[in-house]
């Protein structure tokens, strides 16, 4: 189980500071509803104008399938605006408008296939391999709601981080125990199959797994960030910290032995680098992975020969004994033709030939429709992956949790990534692996998995964009700065209201309260020699002196001048309080304990004893000294 207490995201300096109100972000329903009908003109262009080349005319799937693309997009919107109502709004529309374009352009290649039958062109909106990409896209939508709706918070995921990592390796290795025939597909057995329906487990494994190096990244971030020596200039970490790379590494050769499956066994050991090096920032981690894995490919290398094919093939495609006799790089030259013959501008949609290129609505999608769109057309559809990409990395920004960051920052590099490994293939910058295109390939596995990561994308994104509150447990997450400076200013309002309602203000003490009062006492009571006598212990200012004289020290309110002699009995009345508050009394060993009313000295001018004289009111001057004090009238008696 996860731990009680979940790690939050804390900026490390001043250009990190949150990025989310608290009012939360807007939601912009209005500019999803544009964004999503633009989607679907698109999609209904792009049908139209594969009719017309084809067959110079409209029939009603021209109409009835782009309608029906919209609906389920609609549908999928529905869904995330009532349980996720402030999840990024780019989310939905540019995954929809992928899948339409790739719904549509699955069904175009069915129409021209060499292989099996062609596609009527009157044949129903199911019918195909397009026909079970949109319900595949329907299975995807209903999913994708179960999904927010069980998942009402990403952090629930923590608390399953082990029964995910278990899932994942036990989806992940399953094929390479199965027999070959219900396993294996164009060398690599990473399918599994009972009669027309397959599966491809490792679509889902590599989420789960996602989820699990998140969780992991967080409870052991601290010790994978802590620095070791210094090579060249480069920090590297300790070497008992390199466990968990050394583990995912092991596990990715392990795959590539066993299943042969050179792009899950690349794309799992590069989510798990990129989570790593976004959790602790250290670039040594990246070195060092790389290192890894292509050390370990080439010391395997001799020992595969699905291996070698594949870079042979990638060194010299264009050896006519690989393209006209065997036949293994017959596929990646007609896409580099096709990516050629479409040039910047493309031939149209409709008037290329796709049915040239073996698997071109899996593997080689992105050459089909670069043919026919052209340059321009297909780095339109790039730029559409690029902001897709760009926006999940700005929701891992935006998480108010650790957690949140590093899920959301490895699913959006997931998407980019295996882009990179597709279009590198097609385009023959790297070998091929067998990867298929997020949203637009043929596949259920593969669209249904992408669809799961916009959902768990879109689940991270509403907790970061919404109106921040606290949470407690597993759901707790660091209060924003702004947050934590308005409580700090309620609570200083609340207790100035306070101070204010119990009369506690800079007026002055309140008469009768308890306030302290300054008493001066002569030396002779504080053992001294006498009123007078050095020795004894006065204040002055505020502070206590030793070794000084009442008269020279004692300054009191009472005197009527420099050469006033001190009251009879040596006391005299306490000063009023300066304005606007008191002074404390002076603290230190030599201070004696003083009662706020001394009592009146016996045989004084007092007279007889009485009740506790009257505090004088606040900045009201003491009374005159008692020269002739009448206690019944309270007045002289020269007055009387």
């Amino acid at each position: 189980m996860a731990q009680p207490m979940s790690a939050t995201a804390r900026a490390a300096g001043p250009s990190e500071t949150p990025l989310t109100p608290l009012s939360g972000m807007p939601k912009r329903i209005g500019r999803e509803i544009i964004m999503l009908v633009m989607g679907g003109i698109g999609v209904f262009c792009f049908q139209l104008t594969i009719d017309m080349a084809l067959i110079q005319r409209t029939t009603p799937v021209t109409f009835l399938l782009p309608i029906t693309i919209f609906i389920v997009s609609m549908c999928a919107w529905a869904a995330v605006k009532f349980l996720a109502p402030y999840a990024d709004p780019l989310f939905v529309p540019i995954a929809a408008f992928l899948t339409g374009i790739g719904i549509v352009y699955i069904r175009r290649i069915d129409r021209t296939a060499l292989t099996d039958e062609p596609l009527p062109a009157d044949a129903g909106i199911f019918g195909g391999q397009g026909g079970r990409q949109l319900m595949y896209y329907m299975a995807a939508v209903v999913l994708l709601t179960i999904l927010l709706a069980v998942v009402r918070n990403h952090r629930m995921l923590r608390g399953y981080a082990y029964i995910l990592l278990f899932a994942g390796i036990a989806f992940a290795a399953l094929p390479g125990f199965l027999p070959a025939s219900i396993s294996e597909s164009g060398g690599s057995k990473n399918w599994i199959r009972f009669g027309s329906f397959s599966v491809q487990p490792s679509e889902f494994a590599k989420l789960m797994l996602l989820i699990f190096f998140a969780v992991y990244l967080v409870r052991k971030r601290d010790m994978l960030s802590v620095a070791g020596k210094k090579i060249l200039g480069l920090q590297l970490p300790r070497m008992k910290d390199l466990g968990p790379i050394v583990i995912v590494w092991a596990a990715s050769l392990l795959m590539l032995i066993f299943e042969r499956d050179l792009g899950t066994s690349l794309l799992l050991f590069a989510i798990f680098l990129s989570m790593l090096y976004m959790a602790t920032r250290r670039a040594s981690w990246i070195l060092i992975g790389l290192t890894m894995f292509i050390g370990g490919c080439v010391a395997i290398f001799p020992f595969f020969s699905h291996l070698q094919v594949r870079v042979d093939i990638w060194l010299n495609p264009w050896d006519p004994v690989k393209v006209f006799e065997t036949g293994t790089s017959w596929q990646l030259v007609q896409g580099l033709v096709a990516l050629n013959s479409g040039g910047l501008l493309g031939n149209g949609p409709g008037s290329g030939n796709p049915n040239l290129i073996p698997a071109s609505e899996s593997d080689f999608i992105l050459a089909a429709i670069g043919e026919e769109v052209g340059l321009i057309g297909l780095t339109a559809i790039l730029l559409l992956y690029a902001i897709l990409v760009q926006r999940g990395f700005k929701t891992g920004l935006m998480s108010r949790d650790l957690f949140g960051k590093l899920m959301a920052g490895g699913l959006a590099f997931l998407v980019a990534f295996q882009l990179f490994v597709v279009f590198g293939g097609v385009t023959g910058l790297i070998p091929m692996t067998g990867q298929t295109t997020t949203f637009l390939a043929a596949g259920g596995s593969s669209l249904v998995g992408s669809w799961l990561l916009i959902g768990l994308l879109v689940r991270v994104s509403d907790d970061a964009r919404r109106p921040w509150q606290a949470s407690y447990g597993l759901m707790k997450t660091e209060a924003p700065p702004e947050f934590l400076a308005e409580q700090a200013a309620k609570r200083a309002a609340e207790e100035a209201a306070k101070a204010e309602a119990a009369g506690v203000m800079d007026s002055g003490p309140i008469p009768g309260g308890d306030q302290p009062t300054e008493l001066i006492i002569p030396g002779h009571l504080q053992g001294g020699s006498g009123t007078g006598a050095p020795g004894g212990t006065v204040e002055k200012g505020g502070t206590v002196e030793k070794g000084s004289t009442v008269e020279e020290d004692v300054v009191s309110p009472t005197r009527q001048g420099p050469s006033s002699p001190p009251p009879t009995g040596g006391y005299s009345p306490p000063p009023s309080p300066p304005p606007g508050g008191y002074s404390p009394p002076p603290a230190g060993p030599t201070q004696p304990y003083r009662p706020q009313t001394p009592p009146a000295p016996p045989g004084s001018a007092y007279g007889a004893p009485q009740g506790p004289p009257t505090r004088p009111a606040p900045h009201t001057p003491p009374p005159p000294p008692p020269s002739a004090f009448d206690p019944r009238t309270d007045s002289k008696e020269g007055d009387r």
